[in-house]
This record gives structure tokens, C-alpha cells and sequence, in this order.
């Protein structure tokens, strides 16, 4: 569901929802080309997926000259593996050692990211959809800022 200043995305299931009871995640719109949700309703415009849809929004499609029209024709869910390739490309092209990243970096990136800037654990847990804080914290590692904090505030 999309509003004026954010999108409310409900995730029906995961693996780590055993009693496959739902989460929704709230991602804030901003005012940037990267922004998240208005690269999002991008995608399904040129998708042909209606905002209340039913359908899969990230898709199986066989790659090639025409993708936006197999991609407006399939139903079935984009596989882990085609994630992973496509985010090794993009690494690739931008420079970076794409073996030395996975999906998972994505989310310890997010999640690092919200830590050294001050989110509070709960919301990084929420958002996450992490329910134990050990396991958080596997995924967050911390910069040097944080890591100097306590010596500099204990004058060590």
C-alpha cells in the first residue's frame, strides 16, 4: 500500500515465520532518485501489477529482449538464485569483488547502517523481522566511531 510519504508492504510469509502469521514493513519515501518506493511503483508500472495485487511482484523471467513482456505474463516467484547473480553483476559492474558479497549483505548492510546511526535495537529488530538479539547482531558490524565510543567517553 502506498501513501504520500511512505509504503506499507505486507510479507506473507518467510522462512523464519514458522506460524506463517505475516510482517509488514513501512519503508519511508524519500526525496532522492534512489528512493525505495518510487523505484518500486516504477517496476510495477512497467510490470503491469496492479498496486492491490495478489500476484508476485518479484518475478521469474527468462532473460532477454523481451522482458518487460515476460515479465507482465509470469506468475511464479523470482528465485534465490537469480537474486544472488543479479546483485554479483551489479557488484561487478560498480567495481567491487562481487565474491566477497551475497544477499545476505544487503540486509548486514541496512542493518549496520541503522546501527551506527543511532536506531534503536527494537526498530532494527522489527524491521529486520529478527527476533532474537544475538542474531541481529550477527548481521551488524560495528564502525570505528562506535567501537572508540566507550574508551573516548571514559578518557582511556
Amino acid at each position: 500500500m502506498f501513501f504520500k510519504d511512505h509504503a506499507a508492504i505486507f510479507i506473507e510469509s518467510s522462512k523464519t515465520d514458522v506460524y506463517r502469521e505475516g510482517h509488514w514493513v513501512f519503508v519511508a519515501r524519500l526525496n532522492s532518485d534512489l528512493c525505495p518506493i518510487s523505484n518500486l511503483e516504477r517496476y510495477l508500472r512497467i510490470a503491469g501489477i496492479e498496486n492491490n495485487s495478489d500476484k508476485f511482484i518479484f518475478r521469474a523471467v527468462s532473460k532477454g529482449r523481451r522482458c518487460v513482456e515476460m515479465l507482465r505474463k509470469m506468475d511464479s516467484p523470482i528465485s534465490y538464485t537469480s537474486v544472488r547473480e543479479d546483485i554479483k553483476k551489479v557488484l561487478k559492474r560498480i567495481g567491487l569483488n562481487e565474491k566477497e558479497y551475497g544477499v545476505h549483505s544487503l540486509r548486514s548492510g541496512g542493518a549496520s547502517a541503522a546501527a551506527n546511526l543511532g536506531v534503536p535495537d527494537r526498530l532494527i529488530m522489527k524491521h529486520g523481522r529478527w527476533k532474537s538479539i544475538g542474531v541481529k547482531n550477527r548481521y551488524i558490524s560495528e564502525d570505528l566511531k562506535n567501537l572508540l565510543f566507550i574508551s573516548r567517553n571514559l578518557g582511556l
